[in-house]
């Protein structure tokens, strides 16, 4: 794909895995404290923020993250021991396995966006709402997923942005 300015060179990419690894480091650098203070993995948090946000069987989620089904079992296992998690029958198929946040599984997310927001409002005070939804579309478009499969639970219906 090319516009204007051309292709993008091999530099161009390297750039932009530099850049998106430098986002991962600090997201790291800001949840990992609540993780540990919890005694869980950092994806064993990303799976909190998951099932709240309406990825609840272990099938989607082992789908999403694109890892084995005994993978999740075993993270689910390991919040639930946590009492992060819960799991709960489906009311409406027998077969079907629900997994729900618990109270203190809420208070990680919490704790984490609370970090999360902390950030956004101090160190990235120069950077303006518009210049923030920008950087999602365009993470949107290069990811090839032009919306979310997950539904964000902070967002009403007429609130998308």
């Amino acid at each position: 794909m090319t516009d204007s300015i051309g292709a993008p060179d091999d530099g161009d990419i390297v750039d932009f895995l530099g850049a998106v690894m430098d986002v991962q480091r600090l997201l790291s650098t800001l949840t990992l404290p609540v993780a540990d203070s919890y005694s869980i993995s950092e994806r064993a948090m990303g799976i909190i923020f998951l099932i709240h946000a309406g990825v609840d069987r272990p099938s989607a989620l082992s789908e999403y993250l694109n890892v084995l089904p005994s993978t999740i079992t075993s993270d689910i296992d390991k919040l639930v021991a946590a009492d992060l998690l819960r799991r709960t029958p489906s009311s409406t198929d027998r077969r079907v396995t629900r997994i729900e946040v618990t109270r203190r599984g809420a208070a990680v997310q919490r704790e984490t966006l609370g970090r999360l927001q902390e950030f956004f409002r101090a160190t990235a005070a120069g950077v303006t709402i518009d210049e923030l939804y920008a950087c999602i579309a365009t993470l949107r478009k290069l990811s090839g997923v032009p919306q979310s499969p997950v539904p964000n639970p902070l967002r009403g219906p007429g609130d998308a942005r």
